[in-house]
């Protein structure tokens, strides 16, 4: 807390409710480390790559139907 709390209202559930927020905040950010990073960006790619390349091998397809139709 920065300063003294001087206001004539009750403020304790809010200061309470802030400080369980912030402990939840730094919760969440320590469990992101950055080999946790690391691995999720590789899952991310991998999966990108899987998508790429069903794509690809779809867009062919759809092109070999195209030549022997015309």
């Amino acid at each position: 807390m920065g300063r003294e709390n001087t206001s004539s209202v009750d403020t304790t559930n809010g200061d309470k409710i802030a400080a369980f927020g912030t402990q939840q905040k730094a919760a969440i950010k320590a469990s992101f480390g950055p080999k946790d990073v690391e691995k999720k960006e590789q899952v991310v790619n991998a999966k990108k790559a899987v998508n790429v390349d069903a794509k690809k091998a779809k867009a062919k397809k759809k092109s070999q139907i195209g030549k022997s139709i015309s």
